[in-house]
């Protein structure tokens, strides 16, 4: 009798298990708005998909006040943990088999309260944020090799454009989510060319 293959998901947070957009884009724009920066030009950085911190050096602060200014932030994001809710269908991921893994471009001082808010402990083996990693493609794809996993069955479940990138970068195949709650369009993700687009995270069911 042939062995089935353990599969590996790797999720995103953001936008993907949780509505967190809100949150993140008000406390920018109320911290960056003195340094004369429009909404205009945060979100076409926002759009790349990078941490906090690649994002404000994306805008061209230096270390020092990117620093200043991440704290910032974080503080402001950080208070509004109770006002963050689940994207649709979330709950679905806990009944789903093989390795759950969470791989967020978020700080785990804003992905371990959320979690504990929106009762998701128990949903993945692991957790990582961006305090684990520099680039997540390269996290990712050093993962696999370090496990020795196979590639064909290793999904990386995200929301963005950025996403169907880290999924190929990374030899993974790429889930993407297209509802209310992702922060890139459908269009937008339609021509980035996934590996599978779904509406909700129920449609997991089936490809896994």
């Amino acid at each position: 009798m042939k062995t089935k293959k353990t599969k590996t998901l790797f999720f995103d947070f953001d936008g993907t298990i949780v509505d967190s957009k809100e949150a993140y884009y008000d406390a920018m724009e109320e911290n960056l708005e003195g340094w004369g920066l429009g909404r205009a030009k945060m979100d076409k950085v926002i759009d790349f998909g990078f941490s906090l911190k690649k994002t404000l050096r994306k805008l061209g602060f230096s270390w020092v006040n990117t620093w200043i200014l991440k704290k910032k932030i974080m503080d402001k994001v950080r208070k509004r943990v109770n006002e963050v809710k689940k994207c649709k269908d979330s709950g679905v991921i806990k009944g789903l088999g093989g390795r759950k893994i969470l791989v967020s471009n978020s700080l785990k001082e804003f992905i371990m309260p959320v979690i504990k808010h929106l009762k998701l402990k128990g949903y993945f083996s692991e957790i990582y944020g961006a305090d684990d990693f520099d680039d997540k493609a390269e996290f990712l794809k050093d993962y696999i090799k370090k496990k020795k996993l196979d590639e064909g069955e290793c999904y990386y479940i995200g929301d963005r454009v950025r996403d169907v990138e880290v999924a190929r970068k990374a030899g993974c195949r790429s889930v993407i989510v297209s509802n209310k709650c992702s922060w890139d369009s459908q269009g937008e993700l339609k021509r980035a060319k996934p590996d599978f687009l779904i509406r909700d995270l129920d449609e997991l069911r089936k490809l896994v």
